[in-house]
């Protein structure tokens, strides 16, 4: 669904920005939780799944999507996935939610600066392009450019191509399009097919 309204790039930034925001909100506030294990870490990428689907349900949140036999808008399904997790905040896996919970906040709040017209993550996009950049060799590309040689026409010069008759000059500007289109075609060549064709 994601991929039908935006670019694949945009996904991948919603979900890096989804597992960061996760992470930092994990970060700050897991100490107040109830420990269920002490050592518990943060694994996984639910975060970003979390923030991907609450995006969706923020920026078209009256969308019906089919459950098997009947249909339910997305701010439904967000807002319960949220409501779970909160609930389970004091749970076994309370960091876990609380990850999930960083991943929905940022999935919100893009959207809805997205509706206003500002994309927050494309300061993100520009780092993760800078960064990638590191590691691109450029390879020479298998295309030769092709320059237009003025001095000849059709593969002849202009000394050959002026003693041919007014007929097979005709016939070498033709080849020549044919070869290379129209475009390639030098003015004076454009200029005596068209006094020819009068």
């Amino acid at each position: 669904m994601f991929l039908n309204l935006f670019s694949p790039k945009m996904a991948l930034n919603l979900y890096f920005l989804g597992a960061i925001s996760g992470g930092i909100l994990y970060l700050l506030f897991f100490e107040f939780l109830p420990k269920g294990r002490l050592g518990v870490s943060l694994v996984g990428a639910s975060a970003s799944v979390m923030a991907i689907l609450i995006f969706l349900c923020a920026y078209m949140p009256n969308q019906e999507v089919r459950i098997f036999t009947f249909n339910i808008k997305l701010w439904y399904i967000g807002a319960a996935f949220v409501g779970l997790d909160v609930l389970r905040l004091f749970g076994e896996n309370g960091g876990g939610y609380l990850a999930h919970l960083g991943g929905a906040l940022l999935g919100y709040i893009y959207a809805k600066q997205l509706i206003k017209g500002k994309d927050i993550g494309k300061g993100f996009e520009k780092f993760m392009d800078g960064f990638l950049s590191i590691f691109k060799f450029k390879k020479k590309s298998p295309l030769k450019t092709v320059h237009k040689n003025k001095s000849k026409v059709g593969g002849y010069t202009k000394a050959d191509f002026n003693a041919f008759s007014n007929q097979k000059k005709i016939d070498v500007i033709l080849d020549k399009i044919s070869k290379s289109g129209y475009d390639s075609l030098t003015a004076e060549e454009k200029d005596f097919l068209f006094r020819a064709g009068k």
